[in-house]
């Protein structure tokens, strides 16, 4: 395993959604060599700690430049509304109307980006 391979892995476990699946599988193989376990009451503490650890930003969409509440949530150049933004070919654009992210203000820091 190379360290590329390695770092495409960690990335993956930072999304909630891959691992809730860890976990249910996790379940099913328990469940299959006869553990006796409550799988909803697993399941449901899985999302609980998950969506505990996406509020405090610790795990949350790895694919974007901010990490934690509001993730790429920029001014608009087109609307001037704040708007999500997602990053395509290295430049940030509006996920809804795919302008160009121009600069302005962020919703983090309240200034302009450096």
């Amino acid at each position: 395993m190379t360290i590329e391979q390695l770092r495409c892995i960690l990335k993956r476990l930072q999304r909630p959604s891959v691992l809730l699946s860890l976990v249910s599988q996790f379940v099913s193989i328990m469940i299959m060599f006869g553990f006796n376990i409550n799988e909803n009451m697993i399941m449901a503490a899985a999302t609980i700690v998950c969506s505990m650890l996406a509020t405090l930003g610790i795990v949350s969409n790895p694919d974007t430049q901010k990490n934690g509440f509001g993730d790429d949530i920029l001014v608009c150049s087109k609307s001037g509304e704040m708007e999500p933004h997602v990053m395509v070919a290295g430049q940030m654009v509006c996920k809804n109307c795919g302008a160009a992210y121009a600069g302005g203000v962020d919703n983090d820091s309240g200034a302009a980006p450096a």
